[in-house]
């Protein structure tokens, strides 16, 4: 076997443990559905919080452009 197609092996057993422990955790939050409501809850602030930034970040390039245009 090639030495890239060990890696590659080796890579795809790692994605698919990965996948096994991402679906291990979703199963236990199904199981507890306290620890649903915080996670819920953890990514709503953050959601809101990148939207807040992002809206900021649209502002100051709304803000800058408009300084740098040079009219006659």
């Amino acid at each position: 076997m090639a030495p890239d197609e060990e890696a590659m092996r080796a890579a795809a057993r790692e994605l698919i443990a990965a996948g096994r422990s991402f679906l291990d955790a979703a199963e236990a939050l199904l199981d507890d559905p306290i620890a649903t409501e915080r996670v819920v809850g953890i990514v709503s602030v953050i959601a809101q919080q990148a939207q807040r930034t992002a809206a900021d970040a649209f502002k100051d390039m709304t803000r800058s452009s408009e300084g740098t245009d040079e009219s006659p």
